[in-house]
């Protein structure tokens, strides 16, 4: 039951942030990551905020804040080949964060797991979402035929949906 909880609670936030972005957008371009976000001015952010945003990412760049109208500070930032969406709430709580990386930035013991277990696929993107302490990797293998997206929660995989390619 504890794991059904979380794992909706991250499906959630992932909608959530997906549809939050909706006022007036203006266009990021950070690579294959361009996305849209709505433009805010820094000056809004809680001084609790910017503390516990600055402890927890010291080394962002490119940062853009924006705050939506339920008054969740999301912030946008890059750091070592990771892009990054977070959110606070107005008491400086941190709510989650989604990073997008390549392979090479996967923690080894989730690296070797996916490895030994789909072996001959190729790791094409990851997604971290880090909510409630817990941290799931939603990550796109892929081969010659097929799009596999898995997911690793708790040292635990499932697979979620297969796409074939068209040849």
């Amino acid at each position: 039951m504890k794991k059904l909880t979380v794992v909706f609670v991250l499906a959630f936030l992932i909608s959530g942030v997906a549809s939050a972005q909706n006022s007036t957008p203006f266009r990021v371009d950070s690579g294959k990551f361009s996305e849209e976000y709505a433009s805010g001015e820094k000056s809004g952010i809680s001084s609790r905020v910017m503390n516990n945003f600055n402890k927890m990412f010291s080394d962002a760049s490119n940062i853009m804040w924006s705050t939506d109208k339920h008054k969740i500070d999301r912030v946008y930032f890059e750091r070592k080949g990771k892009v990054t969406r977070a959110a606070y709430n107005r008491k400086g709580q941190f709510l989650y964060s989604i990073t997008t990386y390549k392979e090479e930035f996967l923690p080894q013991a989730v690296l070797l797991m996916v490895k030994q277990s789909y072996y001959g696929k190729n790791i094409f993107g990851v997604t971290e979402v880090s909510a409630l302490e817990k941290t799931a990797y939603l990550i796109i293998l892929e081969d010659r035929t097929s799009w596999l997206h898995i997911k690793v929660l708790d040292g635990e995989i499932s697979e979620e949906k297969v796409l074939l390619k068209a040849n």
